[in-house]
């Protein structure tokens, strides 16, 4: 008798929030985002680390890029502030972010977790 255990395809699928970048851009690329909004998007996944994540106190301040982009820094916070509210970006609640003098983490979340296929 084969006592081999037998993945469930529970066990197979991806884990919930896991981040696969060629989707996540291929979302972004399908979204109805204004040019802007995925133009950053894109950015963002350019600098994440293969988590989907840029880690607190990272060069992904708005103006770092802001001159990545050639964009005012001002537009960069409003359309990253777009992006968390769509959620494409989690980041931790500012009002309750400590330290405060640390830039927030930002996370690339996945269509999936947004409950959409785009």
């Amino acid at each position: 008798m084969d006592t081999t255990p037998v993945p469930t395809p529970a066990a197979l699928a991806r884990p919930r929030g896991s981040y696969d970048r060629h989707r996540w851009e291929a979302a972004v690329l399908a979204s109805g985002l204004q040019r802007l909004g995925r133009h950053l998007a894109l950015t963002l996944a350019h600098l994440a680390g293969p988590a989907g994540q840029l880690p607190a106190g990272g060069r992904h301040d708005a103006g770092h890029l802001a001159s990545v982009l050639r964009l005012d820094a001002k537009r960069v916070r409003l359309t990253l502030t777009e992006l968390e509210q769509a959620g494409w970006i989690h980041r931790p609640d500012i009002r309750t972010w400590e330290p405060r003098q640390m830039l927030r983490p930002i996370t690339l979340t996945l269509p999936a977790d947004r409950g959409t296929d785009a």
